[in-house]
């Protein structure tokens, strides 16, 4: 075979050439902006809360928080003895503001029957979407409880009607 001038330096720099391309699409090239949308800033605060879960999230629980307060009367009448403490659940809200993984994390009760209950409730809650829809939002609530006595009725909470003299 005959062989040309600088036939050996061609070939490696041709060899160098495919090198480089290859490391420049694999790698160095970024990925097309075409459909692509950044995660959204969601600005968390000190505490690692977005302002998604300090209106909306919060809200909800807010929301539904008689029902919850419900669980634990309901637990009250069976262990009456038991009459303060915390209850700590996690769970992820899907894009559509459906929950998913409701999960206890920590309790002071030994309940199985409250747990359930908070548990069922936090299931059944509907969540306006989170601003991420690419993917599920955790979210975590620790429910504080505490048996109350001598409360007021709610006859007495409402609005009284005072005699004022008629002005004439």
């Amino acid at each position: 075979m005959k062989s040309f001038p600088y036939q050996k330096e061609l070939t490696i720099a041709g060899a160098t050439a495919l090198v480089l391309i290859l490391v420049y699409l694999l790698v160095l090239k970024k990925p097309d902006d075409s459909g692509y949308l950044p995660p959204p800033d969601l600005g968390v605060d000190k505490k690692g809360l977005s302002p998604y879960h300090k209106r909306e999230v919060n809200n909800t629980i807010r929301k539904h928080m008689r029902k919850v307060q419900d669980c634990y009367n309901a637990h009250l009448e069976t262990k009456p003895s038991v009459t303060e403490g915390k209850v700590q659940f996690d769970w992820q809200i899907q894009p559509d503001g459906d929950v998913e993984k409701a999960e206890l994390v920590n309790s002071d009760f030994n309940s199985p029957l409250l747990e359930a209950c908070i548990q069922k409730e936090i299931s059944s809650w509907e969540f306006p979407p989170p601003p991420d829809q690419r993917k599920n939002t955790y979210s975590e609530f620790t429910f504080v409880f505490r048996k109350q006595e001598n409360l007021p009725k709610p006859e007495d909470l409402a609005p009284q009607i005072i005699n004022t003299p008629n002005k004439k």
